[in-house]
């Protein structure tokens, strides 16, 4: 999935015409993103797909408050 779509503070790490998985655009999306982003990202994954994600995040102890945001206005 082409990142040049999103605005680049969310994959600063990246080079801007990078093709990257969907899962790690999603991931990046969901840390990085504010909260137009996210609604955006909405569209263009499936409610399981975030889920997944939002599983992945939760188990990490750095992003609690963004899974929980996560979890209760996405999903």
């Amino acid at each position: 999935m082409l990142i040049s779509r999103f605005p680049r503070y969310i994959f600063w790490q990246y080079k801007s015409d990078a093709d990257l998985p969907k899962m790690v655009v999603l991931e990046n999306v969901l840390l990085y993103g504010d909260l137009e982003d996210m609604f955006n990202i909405a569209r263009l994954f499936t409610s399981h797909e975030i889920a997944e994600v939002q599983k992945k995040i939760e188990a990490g102890n750095r992003w609690k408050k963004r899974a929980f945001f996560i979890k209760n206005v996405l999903l």
